[in-house]
This record gives structure tokens, sequence and C-alpha cells, in this order.
């Protein structure tokens, strides 16, 4: 019977880094706008979701995956944002953590 290796993961996602330069992931959400046929809109992930979802935040609606940058204003696709927004209100915080108020999030 062969002994299976385990591979510790923690590192890898402690570490929370882009892997993609910036503006590679600018592009890959411009063509993830154009897929969609949806507008660009501005979005913002508060760095209290990292831990959360990593860094870049990843996920896909219709098909169409896309990595958002933690803690960085951009524009991406209306959809992905709609759904950006149901990701973190559904997100588990830990009891140190607070959501913020729309108006910290969206400040120029």
């Amino acid at each position: 019977m062969p002994i299976e290796k385990k591979i510790n993961t923690n590192a890898k996602l402690k570490e929370g880094q882009i892997t993609k330069p910036q503006a590679e992931l600018m592009t890959d959400l411009e063509k993830a706008g154009a897929a969609t046929g949806s507008k660009m809109v501005d979005i913002f992930i508060p760095e209290v979701y990292k831990a959360a979802f990593g860094n870049p935040m990843q996920f896909s609606v219709n098909g169409v995956r896309v990595e958002i940058p933690i803690a960085q204003k951009i524009k991406v696709p209306e959809l992905h944002a709609i759904h950006a927004q149901r990701l973190m209100k559904a997100a588990v915080l830990n009891k140190t953590q607070r959501r913020l108020k729309p108006e910290e999030v969206y400040q120029d």
C-alpha cells in the first residue's frame, strides 16, 4: 500500500500575493466586460476581506472568471461587481473584524 504524501498549502494561502502583473489583470477584466456585454463600474474590495477571499479575489459569473485585487479601486464588469458585493455580504469574518459601511468603502 503506497504512502500518501500530505502537501501543506497553508503557506501558499497565507502569502496572499497577486500572481499576475496589474496590467495583465486589467486586460483580463476588460475582456470579461466585453464577453458579458456589461458596462465597467468601479469597485473596491476592502483589506478586511483578504482572509476570506485571498488576494486577488477570484470568481466567475456566467463562465467568465475574474481576479479582483484587494484594497485597490478598479473598474470591473457590472455583473462581476454585483456578484462581488453578494460575496462580501455573505463572507464570514472573525470576531475582531467588522463590515465597513458604504461611506467607508467608497471614499474618494
